[in-house]
C-alpha cells in the first residue's frame, strides 16, 4: 500500500486530509510539527511527503531541506501545500527539491491526482487505478484481509450497467468521463457519511467494489443508486435527454444506472489467493448473474442462488487505451459478465 505523510498542523485538515486518502486507498501518517515529520519519514519512509510550509517549530523549507540532505529520505516527492501563492516562495520550494506546490484552499480531488501523477513517474507497481486514483485489483487485494476482519463489514460491487452501449456510442473519451465522475460520486457519498470506516476501490472499467459497516448500508444503497441517476443524465445529448433514453441505431437503450449487489466476504477471500474467474457469458455484457439482487433505487429483484460477477474476481485490470482527445481514455470493447458463487441480496 502507498504511503503518504501529512504534515500539516491545522488538525481538521490534517484529518481531513487523511479521512479521504485512506477512503481512496492510501496508508496516511499524520504529522503536526517539523520535528514531527522528520523523524516519521525515517520511520516509515513515505512514498509522497504532502508538507505544509507553515509549522509551529520550524517552516516546510528547513523540513525540506533536511530530508532532501539525509540520504535515506532525499528521493522522496514532497508536495507543498500552504496559504502563500507568491511566486517566490514556489521558487524557493522548487530550487529545494520540491516535487510540486498546492495553496490553500486546496480541490483534495486535485491534490489526490497530483499524489497520483508523482507515484506514477516514480515507476513501481500502480496500485492505483490511472483514471480514478483509486484502489486497482492489486491494491484491492492487499486490503482484503484487514476489511474482510471486520465482523461489521458489509462489500457491495456497483456496476455502470448499460455502460458497454454508452461507450460504443458516445465514445471511449466519454466513456471515461463517466468512470471519473463515478468515481468521485461514490468517494463523496462515502467521505459524506462514514469517511473513517469506508473503503471503494475500482477493480475492473464499469465496477468499484466498496466495503462499509453494516449499520449505513441501507443509506448507501438508498443514495448511491439516486445520485447517479441525477448525475448520469448530463453525459447525453440534448435528444436523448428529451426522450429519455439513448438512441442507438434504431434501438432504445435506457440510461446508466448504477446496480449494487452485495458480496459475500468468502467469495472475496478468493482474490487473496489469487484465483480468477472464468468468463462463461461471452456475448452477453449486461448480463445480471444468477441470485444476485439489483438496486436501481426503485426496485430489486431475488433469486434464491447466489452469484458473483467476474469483474469483482478477475484479477487482470483493464488497460486504458490512449486518445489523441483523452490521454487515459478507456478501450469501448465491451467486458462481459461472468457468474460465480458468492452473493447476497443487499435487502437482506
Amino acid at each position: 500500500m502507498n504511503k503518504l505523510l501529512v504534515v500539516e498542523d491545522e488538525v481538521i485538515t490534517s484529518d481531513l486530509l487523511k479521512r479521504y486518502f485512506e477512503i481512496v486507498g492510501y496508508e496516511v501518517i499524520n504529522a503536526l510539527t517539523g520535528t514531527e515529520a522528520l523523524q516519521k519519514a525515517l520511520e516509515h519512509m513515505p512514498k509522497v511527503i504532502i508538507l505544509d510550509i507553515m509549522l509551529p517549530d520550524m517552516d516546510g523549507f528547513e523540513v525540506c531541506r533536511k530530508l532532501r540532505s539525509n540520504d535515506r529520505t532525499n528521493h522522496i516527492p514532497i508536495i507543498f501545500l500552504t496559504q502563500k501563492d507568491d511566486r517566490r516562495d514556489r521558487l524557493d520550494g522548487l530550487e529545494l527539491g520540491a516535487d510540486d506546490y498546492i495553496t490553500k484552499p486546496f480541490d483534495v480531488e486535485e491534490l489526490r491526482l497530483r499524489v497520483h501523477n508523482i507515484l506514477d513517474r516514480t515507476g513501481g507497481i500502480p496500485l492505483v487505478d490511472a483514471r480514478t486514483s483509486l484502489p486497482n485489483m492489486e491494491l484491492i487485494k492487499e486490503r482484503l484481509p484487514e476489511l474482510i476482519s471486520k465482523p461489521d463489514s458489509v462489500f457491495i460491487d456497483v456496476k455502470i450497467a448499460q455502460y458497454d452501449q454508452f461507450g460504443a456510442q458516445y465514445g471511449p473519451v466519454a466513456a471515461n468521463q463517466v468512470i471519473r465522475s463515478t468515481a468521485k460520486l461514490i468517494a463523496d457519498l462515502l467521505h459524506e457519511i462514514d469517511p473513517n470506516r469506508s473503503f471503494v476501490g475500482h477493480p475492473r472499467d464499469d465496477h468499484f467494489l466498496i466495503a462499509i459497516p453494516r449499520d449505513i448500508m441501507n443509506r448507501i444503497e438508498t443514495e448511491l443508486p439516486e445520485r447517479f441517476a441525477k448525475q448520469i443524465v448530463r453525459f447525453y445529448d440534448y435528444p436523448d435527454q428529451q426522450r429519455g433514453k439513448m438512441k442507438m441505431d434504431e434501438e432504445l437503450v435506457p440510461f446508466m444506472s448504477a446496480q449494487l449487489m452485495r458480496v459475500k466476504a468468502e467469495a472475496l477471500k478468493v482474490l487473496i489467493q489469487g484465483a480468477k474467474v472464468v468468463n462463461k457469458a461471452k456475448g452477453k455484457p449486461n448480463q445480471t448473474p444468477a441470485g444476485a439482487e439489483i438496486t436501481t433505487g426503485t426496485k430489486a429483484q431475488e433469486s434464491k442462488s447466489e452469484a458473483l460477477p467476474s469483474p469483482v474476481l478477475t484479477d487482470t485490470p483493464t488497460r486504458p487505451e490512449k486518445s489523441p482527445d483523452d490521454s487515459q481514455a478507456i478501450s469501448s470493447q465491451p467486458d462481459n459478465a461472468a457468474s460465480s458463487p458468492g452473493t447476497e441480496p443487499p435487502s437482506a
